[in-house]
């Protein structure tokens, strides 16, 4: 192609508008909250919310994926703009040793007969399910928004925004779920967040490269 063929079609396409990270992230993070208060309304909250979340290990059941959420989910759109900086992982690696920290203890304090007697196919299906579920619409929109930008590491931005959006949706599933134990939630949430991040990572790789 001639050099003023190629000027003649950049002209004529239409200008692109400009990256707003903070609209892209109040995006996303409106379809995340609007996928878990659809569900919830559906589903409901589970009996006596209040008085669990007064308990420490449950709180920390809706807290952990949430500040995780709030980690990942801007540097993951922050991505979008081909100069941003490589998100630095400080925040994430901290959130994930306190939740290796916390099984660990969970394991090495519960008796050998109470650490996995909630695990049932049903009750992991329930929780692998809903949780990727939530995260389908969020995730494609976190996908949709990065592609209008031109991130230099299109495979982590995608893997982040499936981490960030798992977990999100996850800290609002956990409002639901009855599943307490530490062991249980660690496990089956983080299986479900690393599934999407690793989804997010395959989108990222087909739909982000340029």
């Amino acid at each position: 192609m001639r050099t003023e063929d190629l000027l003649v079609r950049i002209a004529a396409d239409p200008p692109q508008p400009p990256l707003r990270p903070g609209r892209m992230l109040a995006q996303t993070a409106a379809a995340m909250a609007g996928c878990c208060l659809l569900f919830l309304a559906v589903m409901g909250t589970r009996d006596g919310l209040g008085t669990a979340l007064s308990q420490p290990l449950v709180a920390v059941k809706s807290l952990l994926p949430l500040l995780v959420c709030l980690a990942c989910l801007p540097a993951a759109l922050h991505g979008a703009r081909p100069e941003a900086r490589p998100a630095r992982p400080w925040v994430p690696l901290a959130l994930a040793g306190a939740a290796g920290a916390l099984w660990l203890a969970s394991y090495a304090l519960r008796p050998p007969g109470a650490r996995f007697a909630d695990v049932s196919v049903p009750a992991v299906a329930e929780c692998l399910g809903f949780i990727l579920a939530l995260a389908a619409l969020p995730l494609s929109l976190a996908i949709a928004l990065l592609r209008r930008g031109a991130p230099t590491r299109p495979r982590a931005a995608g893997a982040l925004a499936g981490l960030a959006v798992a977990a999100g949706v996850a800290a609002g599933y956990s409002l639901y779920c009855t599943q307490d134990n530490p062991l249980f939630y660690l496990t089956w949430y983080g299986a479900a967040i690393g599934l999407a991040a690793a989804v997010g990572a395959l989108a990222g790789d087909r739909w982000l490269r340029w």
